[in-house]
């Protein structure tokens, strides 16, 4: 997370807190250490803010939320082919083909040609 989006979320956890914590007093504390800390300049705010965001459990939680929303997709195409599955038409078995032969693949339970799946 660069330090702006780390300003950015600070900001918002600031406008959200009195959801997050009901006890006045950590509410008006965490508040003031964040505001403390996006008061320093630009660049050098990121040690202080993530001290104040893991510094409260309901903050930690808020904070793990938004880092499960912002993982950053793979590389590469998510809708391409990975492999073939075949099964087995007795069902006991089945595989994974990342390159497709012309080979005839077999069931190593009963010996039966595997099928390709088609859904």
């Amino acid at each position: 997370m660069t330090d702006s989006e780390l300003r950015a979320l600070a900001e918002q956890i600031r406008a959200e807190l009195p959801v997050l914590i009901a006890d006045a007093d950590d509410r008006e504390r965490l508040d003031r250490d964040l505001r403390q800390a996006l008061e320093q300049p630009a660049g050098t705010t990121e040690a202080a803010l993530r001290q104040v965001l893991q510094s409260h459990p309901a903050v930690r939680d808020r904070v793990e939320t938004d880092n499960d929303r912002s993982v950053t997709p793979l590389p590469g195409d998510s809708t391409s082919q990975l492999g073939e599955l075949f099964v087995c038409p007795n069902r006991d078995y089945s595989t994974v083909r990342e390159v497709v032969t012309g080979d005839v693949l077999v069931c190593p339970h009963d010996g039966a040609a595997l099928e390709r799946y088609d859904g």
